[in-house]
């Protein structure tokens, strides 16, 4: 069996420090863990320009990056196959949170030239858990230093970009979104119970985090 998962949420977050964790925990539960990095960092660091001015130059950046993130989940989809284990695949962002970065009108023609629907996109993955952005629930915690392509600056910013990813996801009928916690290692927590309801094994995971 192998499973999907969406990690999303704003920016500060702590995406980076739950994958970190997911791995480790389901790792010694006996699954093939797979965490796939984020196809915008590595499309920032690789010298794509997010922040030009020419929309068709924007426009295009998103549909290959639709195209890279979908090619790159498939082929681990195929190794994780090839275990033959029980596999977890965790995606850090999913096809549908390329919308929250583009208007309406540039999404749906993104779709239309790629071949795909929201509803075929969101069915790709089992769950998708949103962490929300420390700019909401913990501002003094909120930090650009510990991811050097992030762009939003503000407080203000960050929480627009939570909205919209929320927004962005808010039809998979499997959402969760996780707020902030005062203490990092709750939210987490909230997550790992969250992924072991997916997968199944509830209980058990419960016992081993309280």
């Amino acid at each position: 069996m192998i499973t999907k998962i969406v990690l999303t949420g704003g920016p500060c977050a702590g995406k980076t420090t739950t994958n970190e964790r997911i791995e480790e925990f389901f790792s010694k539960l006996g699954y093939a863990v797979f965490t796939l990095p984020e196809a915008a960092t590595l499309f920032i660091k690789a010298g794509a320009e997010f922040l030009t001015q020419d929309r068709h130059l924007y426009f295009e950046i998103h549909k290959q990056m639709m195209r890279f993130l979908l090619q790159m989940e498939d082929s681990f989809y195929g190794i994780a196959e090839a275990t033959g284990k029980p596999a977890l695949i965790i995606n850090d962002r999913g096809a549908m949170d390329l919308s929250a970065y583009m208007t309406p009108e540039d999404w749906q023609e993104l779709l239309c030239q790629t071949g795909h629907t929201d509803e075929e996109l969101m069915a790709r993955y089992k769950a998708v858990f949103h962490l929300s952005t420390s700019a909401k629930g913990a501002p003094n915690s909120y930090t650009l230093s510990n991811n050097s392509a992030r762009m939003e600056e503000t407080l203000a910013e960050a929480i627009q970009v939570d909205d919209n990813l929320i927004k962005a996801w808010q039809h998979h009928p499997n959402l969760h979104v996780i707020a902030s916690e005062e203490f990092v290692k709750d939210k987490i927590d909230n997550v790992l119970l969250g992924i072991a309801k997916e997968l199944d094994i509830h209980e058990q995971v419960r016992e081993m985090i309280l």
